[in-house]
């Protein structure tokens, strides 16, 4: 498919006397249909010019000198044109920002296949197969600037694959993308690949094409040095990668490189050296950075980390002085002000083009006068690979280069707190190395360092904390040992937990309006028309006091005039409440709906959330975010929106008025109001949004105990404790108290200075008209115009406090809908777009590793067992050891990390939601049934199943006792003004519903564990029922129920120690033995004493 015969080229310009140092020599390779090859070696070693060639850049684009024949499929290269090379390779870049033509998604997936010619019909056709094959539908008809560096390349792979071409050449397309975008990365190549397109991918970061790569050319000074395939690449040791300059080749490896830092842990300080307080940062009224408190001990090394978004390069940008921020900064105990920040830290840039400012690199280094000297400089640049290229201009090294003489720079400076944000973009092993290197000798000389990367490598050899960030705020702060390894493999092992909205604020909010939505528009142009209409009656009262003052002064009354205007005050006054009215029906109309439409978008989302999102997020938040903030929603579409526009116009022409009926007593009016809106612009920052944001989280954190308290309320009853005797829940509503009381006196002198300046209108009213008044020639007149004013000026108060507390409403507003994305947006778990039906009940975890979202250490590790069709097997062990987690990672109520599980030969990812839920039957150990009749829970295992199938489903679960002694049998209620049922009761219900459902497979998950002596056989009998021709998965502490099991695995510490049957693990006098003893001793344990009363 792809070949090169004895191929040299050597690129044009760069030394006069034409005798370039050649790219390529004399390069023999050959790329088979369907192949994935990946072309590896350090820096400068011709892995770019061998893709260029095969997609024409070389020599159509890139002149030199080339030799030897190129052919890709039936094109050669020297002969064809860039047209005719285009429809058989497509290439996807480094920088996808660089092969970008479009300013949509849509448009740029749909310009090569223009190019090429293809009809219409068939690029529609064909945009819709490639957005669902690379799952990338929620990225089309998107803003591409509004992309993060991850979805453009999956763009730009969109746009390669809709061309449809025979080849496809990617030049280092991981070099800019973080863990999550990495895997999805990995998909796309895999699916390529699986079509039978040939692959060639120059790379540095290996690892992720551990299982797709089928070979490994290396490259060294533009000659092919060795080949490998998949097995021989992987079975060199990490030693022997580096060796050849090569970064680590398995996801393993990467977890096998700690370095220890030059300055050891215990060398370190305690004492924190950077310290951090209240660090805030918003951009367009949404906060993107809340750092409460940080305290960095002097000598660190933090790695940053986090998905992209998170607000790790914001933070870095503000630590250096780059963004304003609000809180406060102390290096050494002293307060630095923003100004002074820039003096104490320097960031390396991840674009390194931004900070490269000299003709020359030797002259980048030497900007800073006294810093370094020239000699030091030259070995600086020695020591980071860029000797020999003191003289040549930044501008024309490779983006790799740029990077290390950025970090150059960043040796020199001196400064006391050095930041790195993503240093090793596009680095090669031995320059990774380096700049791991370069970081610990830079930290000697500075107090601490900073680096935003998502490298592990990087990371395992140089830092010594790790610092989370998660939607801006500080997740995890934790020190790189054992523990912190662990943490940090979790989270680059997981995807992110939300998507990234479109908008925020009110317009989001706006979008579930659907067809309601100009009703907004509506009402708030009536509500402007509705202020003015009940402007006018000033106006009217304003003649109406000058007619009358006129008569007063001897110019006789014009009654007929007075009370005309008097009727027109009332009738602008009755059309403007009118209006009003009309305005809030259109408001309330369009608020309702939206709420209505918000609840059910959060609803619907949470019943495709799986089981795990309930563990992280409990009811009393969900429910409280659900009712509460959907509420103040509504109240603010429905009534504040509106009346803040009205509002506004009213101030607007009243600032007109106030300047046009006389300008002497308007402007000092005019600017005490300002004024007092200074005081309440205060009132509405930034400040007062993180206050709101604390105020609600506490607000949820109290109703998420409270609820906890209710539900634990019969124990606190029997111990005698009170509410204030419950810790968290004490906790949760003194922590409310304090955040309101914040809140409060956050906007207590803001409030105080409007209040006070716009009641003290009349100060200023009063001496502006005696002033005025000398200056009059027409007293009548003036003393019309004074009247208006002292009527007029309450008026403007008035509308000015309603415009303070309408913003604050919209501040509500904008954070209660911010809270209900926290639902709307958290990601579902990712369904397959072709789906595979399992082939058995078989049972089988390959390598499975998983680490709860809220643990920090996995709860089971690599995980290896197959559980046949029709067999039992039981998980044994203590508390604590993984035995329900095993269980609950086969219904799919939780993703792993790490490994595969497959039911029927099918990976759980591949298999349908509602498919696999008709697979597996789940009983828990504490079911829970629904407040309805016994009938409608049991129907809950089979929607379609009559009432003889649930009465025969009863039966077989040993039920008829229950049913015979509730007055209305299977039509009783269960819960509240209904029966109540014991724990037993409970258990065989749920076990009937079990039964009724009938599926392959059965997890059983302590069934057994609270039921009493008689409850129990009758529970097996059940069980031995329910059982019958399944898989069945058995979690069990009793080990009298597991004796007669296919196969035992026993659980310690999250790994599986031991496995067989009952008999062979006896023999084997282990784990199991001890633990059969310890049991038999437990039942036969009595009391051999009376017991005494005192």
């Amino acid at each position: 498919m792809i070949t090169f015969d004895d191929v040299s080229f050597a690129y044009q310009g760069g030394i006069p006397d034409g005798s370039e140092p050649p790219a390529l020599r004399h390069i023999h390779f050959h790329a088979e249909r369907g192949e994935c090859i990946v072309l590896c070696g350090k820096s400068g070693c011709g892995k770019t010019t061998m893709l260029r060639m095969v997609n024409g850049l070389v020599p159509h684009f890139y002149q030199g000198r080339l030799e030897g024949d190129i052919t890709v499929g039936n094109v050669h290269i020297k002969e064809a044109s860039l047209p005719q090379v285009a429809a058989v390779a497509g290439s996807v870049f480094q920088n996808p920002r660089t092969q970008f033509f479009h300013l949509d998604t849509t448009g740029e997936m749909a310009f090569n296949m223009e190019n090429l010619n293809i009809p219409h019909d068939k690029m529609v056709e064909r945009l819709k197969e490639t957005a669902w094959k690379l799952d990338i539908q929620t990225l089309m008809d998107r803003d591409i600037f509004q992309l993060s560096g991850g979805e453009k390349q999956q763009i730009a792979c969109g746009s390669v694959y809709a061309s449809m071409p025979e080849v496809i050449v990617m030049d280092e397309p991981s070099s800019n993308l973080d863990m999550e975008s990495i895997r999805k990365l990995q998909d796309l190549i895999r699916t390529m690949k699986d079509e039978g397109k040939t692959i060639l991918i120059s790379e540095h970061r290996l690892w992720y094409l551990e299982d797709i790569a089928d070979r490994y050319v290396l490259l060294k000074d533009g000659q092919i040095e060795n080949e490998f395939t998949s097995d021989e690449i992987l079975a060199l040791s990490l030693q022997e990668l580096e060796q050849s300059g090569l970064r680590a080749i398995r996801r393993k490896q990467l977890w096998n490189m700690r370095t220890r830092t030059i300055r050891q842990e215990k060398d370190m300080e305690k004492a924190a050296f950077l310290e951090i307080e209240g660090l805030r940062f918003s951009r367009q009224m949404r906060q993107v950075l809340d750092i409460n408190r940080l305290a960095i001990p002097k000598g660190a090394i933090v790695a940053v980390i986090g998905e992209n978004g998170a607000g790790k390069s914001t933070f870095a940008l503000c630590l250096c002085g780059l963004l304003k921020h609000h809180g406060t900064v102390r290096i050494n105990g002293e307060r630095i002000s923003n100004k002074k920040l820039p003096e104490q830290a320097y960031l390396v840039m991840q674009e390194p083009g931004h900070q490269l400012f000299s003709d020359s690199v030797l002259g980048e280094l030497m900007l800073n006068k006294g810093t370094v000297t020239e000699t030091e400089a030259v070995a600086v640049l020695d020591k980071m690979g860029l000797a020999g290229l003191e003289n040549r201009h930044p501008g024309s090294l490779s983006g790799g280069q740029q990077q290390r003489l950025s970090l150059s720079v960043a040796l020199c400076t001196n400064r006391e707190i050095m930041l790195y944000d993503e240093p090793t973009s596009g680095q090669d092993g031995d320059n990774l190395m380096r700049t791991a290197e370069m970081i610990r000798e830079a930290n000697e000389n500075a107090f601490c360092s900073m680096m935003v990367t998502h490298d592990p490598e990087l990371i395992l050899r140089c830092a010594t904390h790790i610092l989370h960030i998660h939607s801006g705020e500080i997740k995890k702060f934790i020190k790189l040992d054992e523990r912190g390894i662990l943490y940090m493999k979790k989270v680059f092992g997981e995807n992110s937990q939300t998507e990234k909205p479109l908008k925020t604020g009110i317009p989001r909010l706006l979008e579930f309006s659907g067809k309601y939505k100009g009703l907004f528009s509506v009402s708030q142009i009536l509500a402007g028309f509705s202020s003015l209409l009940l402007l006018a009656p000033f106006l009217c009262i304003y003649f109406a006091t000058r007619e009358l003052l006129i008569g007063m002064s001897g110019g006789g009354y014009d009654t007929v005039h007075m009370m005309q205007w008097g009727i027109w005050a009332l009738v602008f006054e009755l059309e403007g409440l009118a209006v009003n009215f009309i305005a809030l029906l259109c408001s309330h109309v369009g608020a309702f709906h939206t709420e209505k439409n918000l609840k059910m978008a959060a609803l619907r989302h949470l019943s495709e959330m799986p089981l795990g999102y309930f563990e992280e997020n409990p009811g009393g938040k969900l429910r409280k975010i659900i009712d509460e903030n959907s509420a103040q929603v509504e109240s603010y579409l429905a009534h504040q929106m509106p009346d803040l526009v009205g509002a506004q116009v009213a101030m607007v022409v009243g600032f007109i008025l106030m300047l046009a009926i006389d300008w002497r007593i308007g402007l000092p009016l005019l600017l005490l109001l300002i004024a007092s809106f200074t005081c309440q612009m205060t009132i509405m920052g930034e400040k007062n949004m993180r206050f709101m944001k604390r105020y609600q989280d506490a607000q949820e954190e109290m109703n998420h105990e409270a609820v906890e308290f209710v539900r634990g309320i019969s124990v606190i009853k029997v111990f005698g404790q009170s509410a204030w005797s419950i810790r968290k829940f004490r906790d949760a509503i003194t922590a409310y108290r304090d955040d309101a009381l914040a809140f409060t006196m956050a906007c207590k002198s803001g409030y105080v200075g409007f209040n006070t300046i716009v009641n003290a209108s009349f100060l200023v009213l009063v001496p502006a008209a005696l002033i005025g008044m000398t200056f009059s020639g027409d007293t009548v007149a003036f003393a019309g115009k004074f009247l208006f004013y002292l009527v007029f000026a309450p008026a403007c108060a008035s509308m000015l406090n309603k415009i303070m507390y309408m913003s604050n409403y919209k501040m509500q507003a904008v954070e209660s809908m911010r809270r209900i994305d926290t639902i709307l947006l958290a990601k579902s778990q990712k369904q397959p777009m072709q789906p595979v039906k399992p082939q058995n009940g078989d049972i089988c975890f390959e390598h499975v590793t998983f680490t709860y979202p809220t643990g920090e250490t996995p709860a089971i590790s690599d995980i290896n067992f197959i559980a046949p069709t029709g067999t039992t097997t039981a998980l044994v062990g203590h508390s604590g050891s993984g035995k329900t987690t095993i269980a609950s990672l086969i219904p799919r109520f939780y993703d792993t990390q790490e490994g595969t599980i497959l039911i029927g030969g099918t990976p759980l990812d591949q298999i349908e939601r509602e498919s696999l839920m008709k697979q597996v039957a789940f009983v828990f150990q504490n079911p829970k049934l629904r407040k309805a009749t016994l009938e409608d829970n049991i129907r809950g295992g089979c929607h379609d199943a009559d009432r003889n199938a649930i009465l025969r489903a009863a039966h077989l679960a040993q039920c008829d006792d229950i049913l015979k002694k509730l007055p209305d049998g299977l039509d009783s209620v269960v819960g509240k003004k209904g029966v109540y049922l014991s724990g037993g009761e409970v258990q065989r219900i749920a076990i009937a519903r079990a039964i009724l459902k009938n599926a392959p497979i059965l997890v059983l998950d302590e069934a057994t564990a609270f039921a009493d002596p008689e409850n129990e056989a009758q529970l097996q009998k059940a069980l031995a029922e329910l059982q019958k021709g399944k898989t069945v998965i058995m979690v069990a502490h009793r080990l009298s129920t597991v004796q007669n099991a296919d196969q035992i695995l026993v659980m310690k510490e999250g790994s599986i120690v031991e496995r067989g049957t009952h008999e062979k693990l006896l023999e084997l006098q282990g784990e199991y033995a001890r633990m059969w003893e310890d049991y038999n001793q437990s039942i036969s344990w009595k009391l051999t004493k009376e017991v005494r009363s005192c």
